[in-house]
């Protein structure tokens, strides 16, 4: 049992044994004040919830490095974890004690983060923080969370805009101006809905061209190292097999012709077989492909010798120079472009035309390797551009259209169904409607 004792300072100190029979104590100002927090400390202990109300004091950046030291986790998400406590949480929050941070800070905080980052991103550095304090609670260190209840602000300047591309654009413009050689990777991400992980990993033992399915399983995970191949992926459910369209189908066995490769060789290796970095092929292939497609500015030639580039700033505001090539035009278009099509937009565009089809939401799931439904509906599926026409057509079919239409008159001295005739002349049956004219529905 703990007491509170009087000090020569003439303030009151409260006196207890922790959980593992430490004495503690802490000084109030007024008696009461220590008989309310002994009180509160003791049913903490009885409970199993008791935390060390000098434990908070330890410091966030101190906490952190033991955090650090006890996980285990994926190479890309420990290089991702250590960019972000590098550039936002450790010089925010590296010298608070952790029981000093609280929701008022953290929230401040957020709200700051939101001016100059996407509201997804802001809300992935709140869910880091918040994954630190809760570690720090698990450790008897803290009481509550601070992070609980704060909100990520919306920043519609800076909110992304979901991508997707339709099948006749992508077909008619944006496939030809792929190069030959890079055509089977855009039809795996546009045809199966491939992440880049899975595309760059695919190898030829996946591929069943008699059966026409794709077996995911390997991806390709990039680091600061280089890129390493994983044999599983990111969740369960990123195991499955893939039902390849035609375009895919043909695409694949152009790109495999007459050699009988061996099973591990990957089917989109770069020049030294290995896996391709995501970030050449966006600039050397996926960006200038969107150009002469003109799906982030555009090139023309204005006269012999004389190429026009024309791309978007930041602003929104197009930019043009002249060049002498269409080479030099594209690429200065493509370095210079800010926005356009994502190459995982090509897997948005894929899911939203299974939804856009009728294909069962669980089916859709399955191929995406999604493991919750709801990820496909809220996370990946847009609406069509041609989505009034949709709806339209919905109530194209006569049979479907419903006009509203006079009721057969009926003779005067018949009495209507359900009904007896009115005994006064001239006066409506009881419970009728006055006289007036009813109408009901029938189908055209």
């Amino acid at each position: 049992m703990g007491f509170v004792s009087k000090t020569p300072a003439g303030t009151y100190r409260a006196n207890w044994r922790d959980s593992a029979d430490r004495q503690k104590a802490k000084t109030f100002r007024t008696k009461k004040e220590a008989n309310a927090f002994l009180a509160e400390v003791e049913g903490a202990i009885n409970r199993g919830t008791y935390v060390d109300p000098h434990a908070g004091r330890l410091r966030f950046g101190e906490f952190v490095t033991r955090w650090l030291a006890g996980r285990s986790v994926e190479a890309r998400t420990a290089e991702r974890t250590d960019s972000m406590l590098r550039a936002h949480l450790l010089p925010q929050w590296a010298d608070w004690p952790l029981a000093k941070i609280d929701y008022l800070a953290v929230q401040e905080w957020v709200t700051n983060l939101g001016r100059t980052l996407a509201p997804s991103t802001t809300a992935k550095h709140l869910g880091m923080l918040s994954m630190i304090m809760q570690t720090a609670i698990r450790a008897r260190l803290i009481a509550v969370n601070p992070c609980e209840g704060v909100r990520v602000p919306r920043n519609r300047a800076r909110e992304a805009r979901a991508g997707t591309v339709s099948r006749e654009t992508f077909f008619g413009r944006l496939l030809p101006a792929v190069p030959a050689e890079h055509r089977g990777i855009v039809c795996a991400a546009a045809g199966a809905g491939l992440r880049w992980g899975e595309c760059a990993g695919l190898s030829w033992e996946a591929v069943d061209l008699d059966r026409e399915l794709l077996h995911v399983g390997q991806v390709a995970v990039e680091t600061h190292g280089g890129v390493v191949l994983r044999t599983y992926p990111k969740t369960r459910a990123g195991v499955r097999a893939v039902p390849m369209p035609p375009f895919l189908v043909d695409e694949l066995r152009r790109r495999r012709g007459d050699m009988s490769p061996d099973g591990r060789t990957l089917v989109f290796a770069d020049r030294d077989g290995g896996p391709h970095r995501r970030s050449n092929f966006r600039r050397r292939v996926w960006l200038p492909s969107l150009v002469r497609a003109g799906l982030l500015g555009r090139v023309s030639e204005v006269a012999p010798g004389r190429w026009v580039a024309v791309w978007p700033d930041r602003d929104g505001r197009e930019q043009r120079a002249e060049f002498a090539t269409e080479a030099a035009a594209v690429t200065h278009a493509a370095a210079s472009a800010v926005g356009g099509l994502r190459f995982h937009d090509l897997r948005h565009s894929y899911i939203t035309w299974l939804v856009t089809d009728g294909v069962p939401v669980n089916v859709v799931r399955r191929v995406a390797g999604h493991e919750k439904a709801s990820t496909t509906l809220d996370r990946y599926t847009h609406t069509p551009e041609d989505y009034a026409d949709r709806v339209r057509l919905t109530f194209a079919d006569d049979s479907l259209t419903f006009r509203l239409s006079p009721r057969p008159t009926e003779p005067e001295d018949t009495p209507l169904p359900g009904r007896e005739r009115s005994r006064g002349k001239g006066r409506p049956p009881s419970g009728g409607d006055g006289g007036r004219r009813e109408v009901r529905l029938r189908g055209g």
